[in-house]
């Protein structure tokens, strides 16, 4: 295991005796390959919508609606999720190239599908039969709901000139989309420092240095929001005013960002409108744990009333040291510039002291841990050249110790230059019964059998790949394959192996708990598989893993000889979490108030939302003329569902202190959490998932009161406050 992620491996060599392509996929060896597999891929889906979209003829295809269905979208899914990858990870133009072209082209087939009135009318059918209903298993059921909510989140049942301006507002909406990411990330003008405003910088190095440039030059000195300068500054200059004018500069906008935004904001809206909700809220959450934006900010509320008198007491200590500092009058009032001076964020720290870790020991660990709670581990595998799309690609296999194989695992760790920044958990094929597909049905709808079946033999190839029968199931599954993306440092012959800072071990659990989920998810249905489930539960797996980091326990399995880790470390507390927590909680309300009807009035200005909200509910004063919402990235992929990290984080404190926090091995537990969460992905109702493992039935109704039950649970060790425990 070690050896596998600690040891610089050589470029892979294309041989003639023994091609392969990307995944084990024989033929997907190059750009055009991938094309022809979109074709072959798209031309199958035809023929099985037709096969769907006629299943009224007969009971037999009536009862295989759902099943068809799921088997439509996994082969699309399929396909959709292997560009998605290919896009951003792969280092030839070429094939991102054929990535763009397959995504786009597959995704356009799919929205036509959402919007296809002949396989809702037909799910209809089935949905309203009550024999048919009753003959759905409860997976069965979940995934033809899913379905269903699907239909008509995509507007199915509108008038025909409705169903177009649903499309056109849907194609603005990812226009204005992607155009607010692109401003998000554009960089801000620079603040105009003057050099005595840099007087007294606590960072020796960095500070002289631009003494010395301001010096050279004679000018004042040009700071960039977002530049290690502008960070050294906010967290080292004694003067309040150069920090005060490089946060004016990072949260300032232009009024094309703002129209931008709230163009986006006012299209959403309307969306939602046109399909008969109150607003996108509304839409975007009928189908998640919070059921409502009403039971939303119940929860925010209650978490709100726990952490604000934490925040208060950070913000008071932090109001002692500016007083100290500028020998004032008692409690000055702290600027949003003054957080990071008066109590400047540090890097994470593990618990205990501990010797440096390696990639290859944190994933030795990692096996332990899994082991120890479920029975599984990882066990290295050879790629095949042209298996993976860059020699850095490392990948595991996962065994059970009782049904053998589980999927596989590609690892692609470490930094490259065109590689995207940050940690990333991608499906590439999710686990799904096969052996009652009933691909010979499919037979009697192609045009011309022959030509048909020619066509379609790439997908299908593709389709058959990495199948097993379980032991003690007469099942035949296809097996999950997942990619972990990161950007460690590469090990290298000169410096050896990758040494994680702790920020990275507490990345690389995170992911796992992704990648874990989706091994261990296995549904007979893949829509409904691993991390296939609701947005405001899907974090839940992967922010307990950075839990079990707090354990020495667990700390003891990165060592190679399971000695027990017992020296105590310099961990402790940051005061000011609480403060960070408060915000959090500020940004989630403020995505509420964007998603509300209040959007589509005609005088809807975000910077005055974002203002009063403030005013009303913050704890640091909103500085007049900012207007942050323009970099706040998570509006277009988290639309009105940005409280669900903090939610997340929430149930997930409360199922270490209950089940894992005294004995993080126990194999008993780790079973208790595998058979009542893992398991299900998405196919079971996830408040009866949460409430079945806490052992708490009254959540399982998971109506506003349980919300506001989760709100008042603790979501991180805060300092304790006089009088409360």
């Amino acid at each position: 295991m070690i050896a596998s992620f600690d040891h610089p491996h050589s470029f892979f060599k294309s041989s003639p005796l023994s091609p392969s392509g990307l995944f084990n996929h024989k033929f997907l060896s190059t750009p055009n390959a991938f094309r022809a597999l979109s074709e072959s891929t798209l031309r199958r889906a035809e023929i099985l919508t037709r096969r769907i979209s006629r299943a009224r003829e007969s009971p037999h295809e009536m009862g295989q609606v759902v099943k068809n269905l799921d088997r439509l979208s996994d082969m699309l899914c399929g396909v959709i999720d292997l560009a998605e990858l290919i896009r951003n990870a792969h280092p030839d133009p070429n094939w991102t190239q054929s990535a763009e072209e397959v995504y786009d082209h597959l995704c356009q087939f799919m929205n036509v599908l959402n919007t296809h009135l002949e396989l809702y009318e037909v799910l209809r059918a089935v949905l309203s039969d009550p024999e048919l209903v009753k003959s759905l298993s409860r997976e069965a059921h979940e995934t033809a709901l899913i379905f269903w909510r699907d239909f008509e989140k995509s507007g199915v049942t509108l008038p025909a000139s409705q169903r177009e301006k649903f499309v056109t507002l849907s194609s603005e909406i990812l226009s204005l989309g992607r155009q607010f990411l692109v401003e998000t990330s554009s960089a801000r003008p620079p603040a105009a420092i003057k050099p005595s405003e840099l007087q007294g910088l606590k960072d020796k190095g960095m500070g002289e240095r631009i003494r010395l440039q301001a010096k050279f030059t004679q000018r004042d000195i040009l700071v960039y929001p977002g530049s290690l300068q502008a960070q050294m500054i906010m967290h080292s200059a004694p003067e309040e005013e150069p920090r005060r004018k490089i946060y004016m500069a990072a949260n300032t906008s232009t009024p094309s960002q703002l129209q931008t935004l709230e163009s986006l904001l006012y299209a959403r809206g309307q969306l939602a409108q046109l399909v008969g909700t109150q607003s996108y809220a509304h839409m975007a959450l009928g189908d998640k744990m919070a059921k409502s934006p009403e039971n939303v900010q119940h929860f925010l509320d209650a978490l709100l009333d726990h952490t604000h008198p934490y925040a208060r007491q950070a913000l008071r200590a932090l109001s002692q040291r500016k007083q100290a500092h500028l020998n004032t009058p008692p409690l000055p009032t702290i600027q949003a510039w003054d957080r990071d001076f008066y109590c400047p964020p540090e890097p994470p720290a593990p618990p205990l002291s501990l010797p440096p870790l390696t990639l290859g020991t944190v994933f030795m660990g990692l096996s332990r841990l899994f082991r120890n709670l479920y029975g599984v581990s990882f066990r290295p595998v050879d790629v095949a050249p042209g298996e993976v799309w860059h020699s850095d690609v490392r990948k595991l296999e996962v065994v059970d110790e009782e049904t053998g194989t589980l999927g596989w695992i590609y690892a692609d760790l470490f930094a490259r230059r065109g590689k995207p920044g940050g940690a990333a958990h991608y499906t590439v094929r999710c686990s799904r019964r096969t052996d009652d597909d009933d691909e010979a049905g499919d037979i009697q709808f192609y045009d011309a059998s022959a030509r048909d079946q020619e066509v379609v033999r790439v997908s299908k190839e593709f389709d058959f790949a990495q199948r097993t029968r379980i032991p003690g199931s007469d099942g035949v599954f296809q097996l999950p394959v997942v990619v972990l993306l990161c950007e460690f440092t590469r090990p290298s012959a000169s410096r050896g192996a990758t040494i994680l800072a702790w920020h990275e071990v507490l990345t690389l659990f995170h992911e796992m708990g992704h990648a874990m989920h989706s091994m261990i998810g296995r549904t007979e249905y893949q829509n409904v598989s691993g991390t296939r489930c609701a947005t405001d539960f899907v974090e839940l797996p992967s922010i307990l893993m950075e839990h079990f980091l707090t354990s020495p326990s667990v700390l003891s399995l990165f060592d190679i000889d399971q000695t027990p880790v017992r020296e105590a470390g310099n961990y402790h507390n940051d005061p000011c979490l609480s403060i960070d927590t408060h915000t959090q909680i500020l940004f989630a309300a403020l995505d509420q108030i964007y998603h509300s009807p209040a959007a589509l009035d005609s005088g809807f200005d975000s910077t005055a939302a974002l203002a009063k909200l403030y005013d009303q509910r913050g704890l640091i004063p909103y500085v007049p003329g900012t207007s942050w919402q323009t970099q706040f990235g998570h509006l277009f992929g988290y639309g009105a569902t940005y409280y669900s990290y903090l939610f997340d984080r929430a149930i997930a404190s409360r199922v270490w202190r209950k089940l894992f926090a005294h004995d993080p091995l126990n194999r008993e537990t780790g079973d208790k959490y595998k058979s009542e969460v893992l398991r299900h992905g998405g196919a079971k109702d996830p408040w009866h998932m949460v409430g079945g493992l806490l052992d708490a039935p009254d959540l399982m109704s998971g109506d506003a009161e349980a919300m506001a039950e989760v709100g008042r649970w603790k979501i991180e060790d805060e300092v304790s406050l006089p009088g409360r425990h």
